[in-house]
């Protein structure tokens, strides 16, 4: 097997039938890529509000630290002179942003493929969760990051302009959104693993028969 208990075993399978299963591997990367980076621009945030709301709390601690880090490390190096000259302002269309939205799809989808094969060779077959339970999962998740939100909104330094209902809503729906990217993400994986041994025989008997059709004429 290659991921999950629904795939079809790689001894059972043919040439054809492998390489339609690493596509289908790959687009299920694909799928799972706007999950991770929703959730890795949530983390984002919610670190970013702790750090900003208790800065204060993190001065004192770093503080404390540093004489611990330059005995060890030494003191920091000062930094280069200030470039005088002004800077240029680059602007970036549309056109100029969409190509690199996609080469970083791509890529970072080629990269969790990659790593899911390192992981299968290096650890064996991995059975992946039911997907109720992966919901479940993000779920949780999401709602400890609107909890830290709120937190951070609630007893940090820092004061907010605007409507207190704004804050609230955007509290809910950011973690609620990402919830709902992954749910769609996790959907798509689910199918695509559930049709993988199908595909991956009809991959291998229209090869089979295109060879018996050749071989006759």
């Amino acid at each position: 097997m290659n991921h999950s208990a629904h795939q079809l075993p790689e001894e059972q399978a043919g040439l054809p039938g492998l390489l339609t299963g690493f596509v289908i591997d790959y687009f299920r990367w694909l799928a799972l890529v706007p999950m991770v980076f929703s959730w890795a621009f949530l983390v984002l945030v919610v670190v970013l509000m702790l750090a900003i709301n208790f800065q204060g709390d993190i001065d004192r601690m770093l503080e404390r630290a540093e004489p611990w880090v330059e005995h060890w490390l030494g003191p920091a190096e000062p930094t280069g002179e200030e470039n005088g000259n002004k800077a240029e302002t680059i602007i970036l269309t549309e056109q100029d942003f969409k190509p690199w939205v996609y080469r970083i799809w791509m890529f970072a989808a080629l990269a969790g493929y990659l790593m899911g094969l390192l992981r299968s060779w290096l650890f064996g077959p991995w059975r992946p969760p039911p997907l109720k339970r992966k919901f479940t999962r993000v779920a949780i998740a999401a709602a400890i990051s609107s909890a830290l939100l709120f937190f951070a909104w609630l007893f940090g330094s820092e004061t907010y302009s605007g409507p207190a209902g704004g804050w609230v809503a955007m509290f809910i729906f950011f973690p609620l959104l990402v919830w709902a990217v992954s749910a769609g993400s996790l959907g798509v994986s689910h199918l695509l693993d559930q049709i993988r041994p199908s595909v991956m025989r009809l991959a291998d008997r229209a090869a089979g028969g295109a060879m018996q059709q050749a071989s006759r004429t």
